[in-house]
């Protein structure tokens, strides 16, 4: 990348600006750009709309981001509302706002709070969610994956190396200060998905069709239809197991 031959640009109040190359984008204001944006770095603190594909090395939004295209980042960090039409390619995702893509996302590290919603598949090598409201309508495919349950979390399918399934603390919200009820209401939360697939399992208040793997620990709260293990099971009595089989390899 070229940063010597680019420009900055910075949109404060209603403005539009053609697309391009950039090195520095910050959008103070209402900015619309009508092609994609291809810069160095971008920070949104009020409403951009891209209307076709963002591609920069970093981003930090704490104000809304539509982009009618895919995304591709280094690192990006949301604070506040991002929607992304395509696919997404982040290396280093951080997000605390409200991310919702409508394509297919793949990253080395992606670390979900707020609410997160992918349409596609979701492919990471490390996947941490402590999500208020978590949405995946495809797979969820990570080397290690670590999902912690505040609220409605749904899963179309699951597949991993370890795999942790646990609900939340009810600590942070209350660093939140939040009003009590709500602390309650999203500590009641749990996962439900088709299926489960991993090496190293252990879940809580998870429902599922069929999990699979080589040690599997089922903890409170679970309602499994079928478990299927190659080395070591163990069922928390507060949970329901319809069938459990000990596969032979």
């Amino acid at each position: 990348m070229d940063l010597e031959k680019r420009q900055n640009i910075k949109i404060v109040g209603d403005n539009t600006s053609a697309g391009g190359l950039f090195n520095n984008v910050s959008v103070v204001g209402n900015g619309i750009f009508n092609s994609s944006v291809d810069c160095a770095y971008i920070k949104a603190t009020g409403d951009c709309t891209i209307n076709g594909d963002l591609k920069t090395v970093s981003g930090v939004v704490a104000g809304s981001v539509a982009i009618k295209g895919s995304l591709s980042a280094d690192i990006f960090k949301v604070a506040g509302n991002v929607t992304v039409d395509g696919d997404t390619s982040i290396k280093n995702l951080i997000t605390h706002g409200n991310v919702t893509i409508k394509g297919n996302i793949s990253s080395e590290k992606i670390d979900a709070n707020g609410h997160f919603t992918i349409e596609g598949n979701c492919n990471s090598e490390i996947f941490t969610s402590n999500s208020i409201v978590m949405k995946l309508n495809g797979l969820l495919n990570a080397d290690d994956i670590e999902i912690y349950i505040y609220g409605s979390n749904f899963v179309k399918e699951i597949g991993g190396e370890k795999i942790m399934i646990r609900r939340g603390s009810e600590s942070i919200f209350k660093r939140l200060k939040l009003i009590k009820s709500m602390i309650y209401d999203a500590c009641k939360g749990d996962l439900t998905t088709d299926v489960i697939e991993g090496d190293e399992i252990y879940l809580e208040y998870t429902t599922a069709k069929a999990v699979r793997g080589k040690n599997v620990t089922i903890g409170q709260g679970c309602n499994i239809e079928l478990v299927e293990y190659v080395d070591n099971f163990n069922q928390h009595s507060d949970s329901v197991v319809r069938e459990s089989k000990k596969m032979i390899l």
